[in-house]
């Protein structure tokens, strides 16, 4: 099973990877219906973050970020 890395994600939405890198991130996009959800949310995050117009984040919006943070960061403390 792949795993991916967050921060070449973030670089992948910037345009910062190379095809060998985009091909990684296309594996593991198609590896799983999670994968391809969770691509789609960060890339939608990602957009907003690039857009010239500030969203207000509500309260619940944070909540549920941070748990997507902890998530994350327990995953990477686990395959260390």
């Amino acid at each position: 099973m792949l795993k991916i890395d967050y921060i070449l994600l973030a670089r992948h939405f910037r345009g910062e990877t190379s095809e060998e890198e985009n091909t990684i991130i296309d594996l593991w996009r198609e590896q799983s219906v999670m994968n391809g959800l969770t691509y789609k949310r960060l890339q939608k995050v990602s957009k907003s973050e690039n857009s010239v117009e500030e969203k207000v984040i509500s309260k619940e919006e944070r909540i549920v970020w941070k748990k997507i943070i902890t998530k994350i960061l327990a995953e990477e403390d686990l395959s260390v």
